[in-house]
Order: structure tokens, then C-alpha cells, then sequence
């Protein structure tokens, strides 16, 4: 199983998704932004790298949400997602062609990886 991390970024009731550039496994379906946790790392400290890398901007992890595992037909994930906010930068896209900012209710009409659909439902029952 994959261990992967998720950060539920927040502004004026909206949060952050982005859409998978077309080249990418899951391409032109929206997520919550992260990745892989590498090894001799720990879940925060992959939310802040992956940020960086995938927007140029830095951040700060708060505090673990919840996490989900889901299976993919051929591969399996563990999905931890944390509370994370911007502290500096612009975003830039690098891995994805779009962000948006996104309630609960609206997140609902956008394609969305299947392991995030997911999260959006546990998310509605704790936010």
C-alpha cells in the first residue's frame, strides 16, 4: 500500500483543488494537491515538500484531518489529509493545468479522483 498525503487548504469557505495536468496518471480529474510520502519523511513534513514542488508556495501543516485507504484497480492507497495553510508565495502550476477554489457543495460538480471523492464525503461529516 502507498502511503500518500493530502492538504485541505482553506479560504473564505472554499478549498483548494487542483486538476492533474493530462500527461499525469488520473489526468484532467481534480484532487486535493499532495503526493507520496518519500521514505525518512514524515506526513507533514510530504504536504509542505509536495506544495512547494507542485505550486512554489510554502506552508504550514496544522493538524491531521483523516485519512482513507482506497483501492485502485492496480494499485492501493493510504489517503492522510491535513489541515494546511499558505504562509508565503504565488502558486504556480507545475504537476496541474488548473486550480480552483472550491465549497463542499460545489467540489461535488467536478470530476474528482476516485480515492478524493472519497475524502470530500468524510470531510462533510467533520468540517
Amino acid at each position: 500500500m502507498t502511503q500518500v498525503v493530502a492538504a485541505i487548504i482553506k479560504k473564505e469557505n472554499k478549498f483548494l483543488l487542483a486538476r492533474r495536468a493530462k500527461h499525469k496518471v488520473h489526468g484532467g480529474k481534480w484532487e486535493f494537491p499532495g503526493g507520496k510520502i518519500d521514505l525518512y519523511e514524515t506526513p507533514e513534513q510530504a504536504v509542505e515538500r509536495e506544495l512547494y514542488e507542485e505550486f512554489k508556495v510554502k506552508t504550514e501543516t496544522l493538524k491531521h484531518l483523516v485519512t482513507i485507504t482506497h483501492d485502485y484497480k492496480d494499485f492501493k492507497i493510504e489517503l492522510m489529509a491535513f489541515e494546511s495553510v499558505v504562509t508565503e508565495g504565488d502558486f504556480e502550476l507545475n504537476d496541474h493545468d488548473q486550480i480552483a477554489w472550491l465549497s463542499l457543495e460545489e467540489i461535488s460538480d467536478y470530476e474528482l479522483a476516485e480515492a478524493d471523492r472519497e475524502l470530500v464525503d468524510k470531510l462533510r461529516t467533520i468540517l
